[in-house]
């Protein structure tokens, strides 16, 4: 049976709840799910994208960048937080589900004419007056996403990450595939344009089909259902996601050109990959699993759990990124995108920061209308601070600027995350410092271990790409020789938290 269908029920004919909370064995299930779509959906997409950086300039990927960000504003202002307010919906009625799927589709055809019909002012104000016809056509993206929203928020409410991680995976091979083969045949930009549409499309159509049964049938003349609580919340909390990791690639295109804004986009996706490939898929099961919590108290172990292992998941990976950055980089993706590095090596700082903050944040959305406000307030104001920096960043120094001010944002939103939003589920600082204190020592040790190596290696003689390699495999040894001795107990909880990810622990 579908891990969904075991966790569904109706309650009194008027709507749909999850009646029994989940277990570890089921959040463990709906991890592994989303570890498989990293491995093969997201492993493909990012092969892709090294394969199309390696044919196409920077300052095409400027211009789909520019393309990206006004989709995805404007999708976040046709989905108004119904994504976030239908999974923490504790009874669901049929009414409601239809309501917002009306909207959400409605808007997005109209949305995209609109997006049609302003790709020209767009393209002068942020390309240079790049090729119109390219943001045209990735417009389509916001309809098919509009479509989908609801279909989507359906399948995770009840759990469904197989079907989520099968369509992904669909998608994101075929329109890999789809751009890479335009590329060799000479399309250009419009093979970026290619792979975000055919991604989009394939998305649609397979979520729409397997949330058929979760979707009410057409019901003329039903009563008009109020809005789930907690839409305002959680628009504010993509808002705020959307300014400060969108609009910041505007801000870079408006004060620089296409091609500094291709090395900084594409640096930014990369350094990131830990958030939106990891800590972002986890979450997309932590989120309904808060939210099917038994009590406070579930609520804080699992947050507390998730934070810590996040950490020992993302955080040696940090030291391994940046000395394997200057020697790769160039190496792989060709001696043009060299002005990435640096930018790069900053942005991964907070890419793997945000990937372990997420988690807390994740579970404040999860708890409840009360807690998920308390995460927006936080969220705007981080954004909006978060451009400001940007913009005398970029002014002072260029993209290298422009992701020194991320690292600036990012440590006022990890302490609000810590102090007030901590306080709305009840975790203090001292327990979230202490669930980070060990996995950070460690780190720290295998931080020093790559630097001298790397360090020493290079001003011997050795070329930048053997130094950065032999410093990170040394590294990585003192890390696993310091947490067998010093932290034996973090080891023996990610095994636990491993096993139940394969179904085989409690």
């Amino acid at each position: 049976m579908d891990v969904g269908a075991e966790q569904t029920a109706v309650s009194g004919g008027e709507g749909l709840a999850v009646s029994v909370p989940p277990t570890m064995a089921t959040v463990g299930r709906g991890v592994s799910w989303k570890l498989i779509t990293v491995a093969f959906g997201q492993g493909s997409w990012y092969a892709s994208l090294f394969v199309l950086a390696l044919v196409i300039p920077p300052h095409d990927f400027g211009v789909a960048a520019v393309a990206s960000v006004v989709a995805s504003f404007t999708l976040l202002v046709l989905e108004s937080g119904t994504s976030g307010s239908l999974i923490i919906a504790r009874e669901l009625a049929p009414s409601a589900i239809r309501r917002a799927l009306i909207r959400t589709s409605a808007a997005g055809v109209v949305a995209t004419a609109a997006f049609i019909a302003l790709a020209g002012p767009i393209a002068d104000a942020f390309t240079g007056g790049a090729d119109v016809g390219v943001l045209r056509v990735i417009a389509a993206t916001v309809g098919l996403a509009a479509i989908s929203i609801v279909p989507n928020a359906l399948l995770t409410k009840h759990l469904r990450f197989k079907s989520v991680s099968k369509i992904t995976i669909a998608a994101a091979a075929i329109a890999s595939v789809a751009a890479v083969v335009a590329a060799l045949l000479g399309a250009g930009v419009w093979s970026l344009a290619v792979r975000l549409v055919v991604n989009q499309l394939v998305l649609t159509v397979l979520a729409v089909a397997a949330a058929r049964d979760l979707l009410p049938p057409p019901a003329p003349g039903a009563a008009r259902a109020p809005r789930p609580a907690g839409s305002t919340a959680f628009l504010l909390i993509a808002a705020a996601t959307t300014v400060a990791w969108s609009f910041d690639n505007l801000t870079v295109g408006a004060f620089t050109n296409p091609t500094q804004l291709g090395l900084y986009s594409l640096g930014f996706s990369l350094a990131f990959a830990p958030l939106t490939l990891v800590s972002w898929s986890v979450g997309q099961v932590l989120l309904p699993a808060i939210a099917a919590a038994a009590d406070a108290d579930a609520v804080r172990r699992q947050t507390i759990k998730a934070v810590r292992m996040m950490a020992l998941l993302l955080l040696p990976l940090l030291p391994v990124a940046i000395a394997l950055a200057p020697g790769l980089i160039p190496a792989v993706l060709g001696h043009r995108w060299k002005g990435m590095v640096v930018p790069f090596e900053i942005l991964v700082v907070v890419g793997i920061g945000q990937g372990i903050v997420n988690t807390l944040g994740e579970s404040l959305a999860g708890a409840g209308v009360r807690s998920a406000t308390i995460r927006s307030r936080i969220d705007i104001v981080w954004a909006f601070g978060t451009i400001a920096a940007i913009v005398v960043g970029v002014e002072l120094a260029g993209i290298r600027g422009a992701a020194a001010a991320h690292v600036v944002a990012f440590v006022g939103l990890a302490l609000a995350y810590g102090w007030r939003g901590g306080r709305g589920i009840g975790l203090s600082m001292r327990a979230l410092s202490n669930a980070l204190g060990g996995v950070a020592g460690c780190v720290a040790v295998q931080s020093i271990v790559t630097a001298a190596v790397a360090v020493g290696l290079y001003a011997a003689g050795a070329g930048v790409i053997a130094s950065g390699l032999a410093g990170a495999a040394v590294g990585a040894l003192a890390l696993a020789a310091v947490l067998r001795l010093a932290a034996p107990q973090l080891l023996e909880e990610g095994r636990g938290v491993l096993l139940a990810t394969r179904g085989s622990g409690a």
